[in-house]
């Protein structure tokens, strides 16, 4: 069953929609290390503004300005992927569709600060 929801999962990130500037993360096929879910979506990544991460005991607040009510979400160190190739934050949410609940698929970090 995993199996085949990481292909339709590909086959949706790749053929739907286009990233824009965010194209490198499906481009990368990253994974989040802990769910092991693609981080690609046609619209759930962003770069994240300047001053909106905050390392702290554990992991990273994060505001993504996007989600009131759920910002700033924590990310563990165990979730960060230091693999952005600009220095700067980018982070995919996804949001349930019956219940509008966002749900983090993955935080991408600048290498130097994972």
């Amino acid at each position: 069953m995993r199996a085949w929801l990481a292909v339709a999962s590909t086959l949706i990130c790749t053929a739907v929609f286009g990233h824009g500037s965010e194209q490198w993360i499906n481009d990368a096929s990253l994974v989040d290390p802990v769910s092991k879910i693609l981080c690609c979506g046609p619209t759930d990544c962003s770069a994240l503004a300047p001053g909106s991460v905050e390392r702290v005991q554990g992991g990273y607040k994060v505001n993504t300005g996007r989600w009131p009510g759920y910002d700033p979400f924590f990310v563990e160190w165990d979730r960060a992927l230091p693999f952005s190739p600009d220095g700067h934050y980018h982070i995919c949410i996804t949001q349930d569709v019956e219940m509008l609940i966002p749900n983090l698929r993955c935080f991408i970090a600048p290498p130097s600060s994972a």
